[in-house]
C-alpha cells in the first residue's frame, strides 16, 4: 500500500499540430467554452476554476487565499508588517494568485490544442514532489541532489561563509522562541507549505507558459534560453531583501547560479516531454532543503525569525 506515492502524475504534452485531440484537452475545451476567462473571477483564487465546474480546486484554492490574507494581516498586525509573520503568507498569497492564474492560461492553451503545453491537473502537479513515478526519474533525484550540494556552495559564497554558533540551539519562528520539537515541525509545515506554493506558481510561469509560448513561436532551445534567463532576471529582485554587504556577491553568485538552475529546469521539462511535474519536484525539494540547512545551521536567526527574504 502506498498510496497518492504510487498514484500516476505525469502526462505527455501535445508535440505535433496534427496530433489526435487528448482526452484532456477534449475537457479543457468544453470547460474554457462553459466560462470563459474573466478579470473578476481571476482576483480571487479559485473563483474561475469554480465557474468551470472544478469545484474541489476552486474551493481549496479560495480558502487559502482568505486563511493567507488572514495570516498576513493577523501577523503583521502582532509582529509587524516588515517581519516574517506577515511575510511569509503574504508571499504565500502571491504565488497562489500566480498559480491560479497560470492554471487557467494553462487550461485555454489545451483547449486550444497549443503544442507543449502540459496535460498534468493542478491537483497532479500538487503532487509531483511525491510522486515515487516522478521522483525515480534520474533527471529528477539527481537534479535535486546537484542543485542542492551547488546551493550551498552559492549560499557559502554569498554569505561568507556558513554560520553555525547557533546549531542546536532552541528555533525562534515569527519573534518567538520554541521547543525544539515542536519548532522545527513546524518550521518543516510552513516550508513545505510555502515551498509548494512557490514551486508550483514558477514552474507554471516559467516553464508552462512562457517557455511553451516562446518554443511555438521560435523554437525550443530559444524557448529554454530566454525562459532561463528571464528567470534569472526576476530573481535577482531578491537583492532588495539581502543586507547591503552580500548583495554584490548575491549579484554576482547568486543570480547566475539560479539562471543555471532555471536552465536545468527548463532541460527537465524538455526531457519528460513537457510535462510539468519532474520540474515542479526538483523545484520544491530544491527551495525546502536549502531553507532546511540554513534553519539547522542557524534556528535563530533564519528567514522565519527575522524579515524574510528568500535568495533563491
Amino acid at each position: 500500500m502506498c498510496g497518492f506515492a504510487c498514484a500516476p502524475v505525469m502526462q505527455e504534452a501535445r508535440l505535433e499540430r496534427d496530433s489526435r485531440p487528448m482526452e484532456r484537452e477534449l475537457e479543457s475545451s468544453e470547460r474554457a467554452a462553459s466560462c470563459p476567462a474573466r478579470a473578476g473571477l481571476l482576483l480571487l483564487p479559485g473563483l474561475q476554476q469554480m465557474c468551470r465546474g472544478r469545484r474541489s480546486e476552486g474551493m481549496v484554492l479560495a480558502s487559502l487565499s482568505v486563511a493567507e490574507l488572514g495570516a498576513a494581516v493577523t501577523g503583521g498586525a502582532t509582529n509587524g508588517f516588515s517581519t516574517s509573520a506577515a511575510g511569509v503568507p503574504a508571499i504565500a498569497l502571491g504565488d497562489l494568485l500566480t498559480l491560479s492564474v497560470m492554471d487557467v492560461a494553462l487550461e485555454n492553451q489545451r483547449a486550444a490544442r497549443l503544442r507543449y503545453v502540459p496535460q498534468e491537473s493542478l491537483g497532479e502537479l500538487a503532487l509531483a514532489p511525491f510522486s515515487g513515478e516522478v521522483l525515480s526519474r534520474p533527471s529528477v533525484w539527481a537534479g535535486i541532489a546537484g542543485s542542492l550540494a551547488a546551493g550551498i556552495l552559492v549560499s557559502a559564497v554569498v554569505d561568507r561563509g556558513i554560520d553555525t554558533r547557533n546549531a542546536g540551539k532552541r528555533p525562534v519562528i515569527f519573534g518567538r522562541e520554541m521547543d525544539t520539537a515542536p519548532g522545527y515541525l513546524l518550521a518543516g509545515a510552513i516550508g513545505a507549505g510555502l515551498f509548494e506554493h512557490v514551486a508550483l506558481a514558477e514552474e507554471m510561469a516559467f516553464r508552462g507558459v512562457l517557455q511553451s509560448s516562446w518554443a511555438r513561436s521560435l523554437d525550443e532551445t530559444r524557448g529554454w534560453a530566454y525562459a532561463s534567463l528571464l528567470f534569472g532576471a526576476v530573481h535577482g529582485s531578491n537583492v532588495l531583501f539581502i543586507d547591503r554587504s552580500q548583495r554584490l556577491a548575491y549579484l554576482a553568485a547568486g543570480v547566475p547560479f539560479i539562471t543555471l538552475l532555471g536552465a536545468y529546469l527548463g532541460l527537465a521539462y524538455r526531457w519528460n516531454r513537457y510535462s510539468l511535474a519532474p520540474s515542479v519536484a526538483i523545484h520544491f525539494w530544491y527551495d525546502l532543503l536549502i531553507e532546511a540547512a540554513a534553519f539547522v545551521a542557524d534556528p535563530k536567526n533564519s528567514p522565519l525569525a527575522v524579515s524574510w527574504g528568500m535568495p533563491f
